[in-house]
């Protein structure tokens, strides 16, 4: 049975689990427990996923002279769609204005507020520059951008442009090739994890109570959500490759780590999905797969950016008590993108960290209103990286039709 369904089904007996036994507190934990080591299993296949087949990617892509293609695809693709998906979030919030409840977190000591930026500031900049590769690959539990620099600087020097380095090249590539068949089968049998953290999601909102009360701000979220996925992406897309490729085709084919990133809201998690997928739904060569999935977990935060730009304009209007003016609105779509390229720092908590740094940059001060967001941040970075996952997937697609590999793949023979 195919991904997209087996999902939607785990994704429904979730609910059901939750409507059963979410008032009861051990399942609440135990949901919780094995949701968690399901989001580290996720890292243990991603890190070795990426390193073998981002080295693997940059010296096939080098050796064919593909690489500037590749370059000015990803690079198009992750502006214009993070630009347009933080503005739409900002001025969606603009047509259907809604006040930002208070959560169960509002109140709570605001203190680690001041402590995000120069934090994220030091770990970025530690984080670009390795050391020790070894230890930045065995240390990146939370964090890819070690990996990806470690990986993009051995697959630049992997090139196989002479004879004794090409054992190395065809020995990384078919390393590589076996890491893909653990992700085809983690994302075969992904929808068992979903499960579990569907039933923690459902169980979280329940016992946190606050969108049954807020039903305005759900509909917002979901509304904007809808729109993106459905409309903005799609266009974009379409756009970009000429009307040659039914976007709507590729979407469903790639629900499934949607799904997993909306109940998870981890990058880490899905990423593996949406590799495999985007290679073996999507008709994406693998070398494109390993390469460009990884890059968009920082350059393709546009989901993660829409959300916080329409959290933020809420928090600005319930806490100023007025709408916030088109130019305001404007600022903080354009910071939230700005943002939300360094957000993967803050792993499961990216919108937060998108929110209070924007507003960082916005010298607008809240007096701590932002802590409200941690008592939603199962739907809010829910909802992000579920439209990550889309951006992710489209773009690799993207990539693929303009360097002419993308092949069709008949609904059969998809996963």
């Amino acid at each position: 049975m195919k991904t997209w369904i087996t999902y939607l089904a785990a994704t429904a007996l979730g609910l059901a689990a939750t409507l059963l036994f979410g008032d009861i507190a051990a399942f609440r934990q135990a949901m919780y427990t094995i949701t968690a080591l399901l989001v580290q299993i996720g890292g243990f296949v991603l890190i070795p996923l990426v390193f073998f087949g981002f080295s693997s990617g940059i010296a096939s892509l080098r050796k064919d002279e593909k690489g500037g293609i590749f370059t000015r695809t990803s690079i198009t693709w992750s502006v214009l769609s993070t630009l347009l998906l933080a503005l739409c979030g900002a001025f969606i919030f603009g047509l259907f204005p809604v006040a930002f409840p208070a959560s169960s977190t509002a109140g709570s000591d605001p203190s680690v507020i001041k402590t995000v930026a120069s934090q994220s500031l030091s770990t970025l900049f530690n984080s670009m520059l390795p050391i020790n590769p070894f230890y930045s690959l065995s240390s990146a539990e939370s964090f890819l951008l070690p990996v990806i620099v470690i990986s993009c600087i051995f697959g630049y020097f992997l090139k196989p442009n002479v004879e004794i380095i090409r054992p190395a090249y065809v020995t990384m590539n078919s390393l590589s090739e076996t890491m893909f068949r653990l992700a085809r089968s983690y994302a075969a049998v992904g929808h068992f994890f979903i499960f579990f953290a569907s039933s923690y999601w459902f169980s979280r909102l329940q016992d946190e109570g606050t969108v049954f009360v807020a039903s305005r701000l759900l509909i917002l979220l979901l509304a904007s959500t809808v729109f993106v996925v459905l409309g903005v992406l799609p266009l974009l897309f379409a756009l970009l490759t000429k009307f040659k490729v039914n976007p709507y085709r590729l979407l469903y084919r790639v629900l499934a780590p949607a799904i997993a990133g909306l109940f998870s809201g981890s990058i880490f998690f899905t990423s593996p999905m949406t590799i495999s997928l985007s290679r073996h739904n999507l008709g994406c060569q693998k070398r494109v797969s390993a390469t460009a999935v990884p890059l968009y977990t920082f350059i393709g935060r546009g989901g993660s950016a829409m959300i916080a730009a329409a959290s933020i304009c809420s928090l600005l209007y319930a806490t100023s008590g007025s709408m916030p003016s088109l130019k305001i609105v404007l600022f903080v779509g354009l910071a939230s993108a700005g943002v939300s390229y360094a957000s993967s720092l803050y792993l499961g908590y990216e919108v937060f960290f998108i929110a209070v740094i924007a507003l960082k940059w916005l010298r607008i001060d809240l007096h701590g209103a932002e802590m409200t967001l941690i008592g939603l941040m199962p739907l809010l970075n829910g909802l992000g990286v579920l439209v990550d996952s889309f951006i992710a997937a489209l773009g690799t697609s993207y990539t693929c039709q303009a360097m002419g590999t993308r092949v069709e793949c008949a609904y059969p023979d998809i996963l």
